[in-house]
């Protein structure tokens, strides 16, 4: 199982998209916990987090 994490989280990092969304999917409840301002969730909060996660993921130091 760890094994599988550290693949997908591999191959998102690598750039590839179909990881990149399995890997956003499976953290989809944590960005959407974190898309709420003043209590009300947010659409555009939420898309700024998911685009700051893909624009970075590249920087994710993760050991070949």
């Amino acid at each position: 199982m760890k094994s599988d994490f550290h693949d997908l989280l591999k191959r998102a990092v690598a750039g590839c998209q179909q990881s990149i969304q399995e890997l956003l999917q499976m953290y989809a409840p944590l960005i959407d916990g974190h898309s709420y301002l003043r209590g009300k969730f947010d659409e555009d909060l939420r898309q700024y987090v998911i685009v700051h996660i893909v624009k970075n993921l590249n920087k994710f130091k993760i050991d070949l």
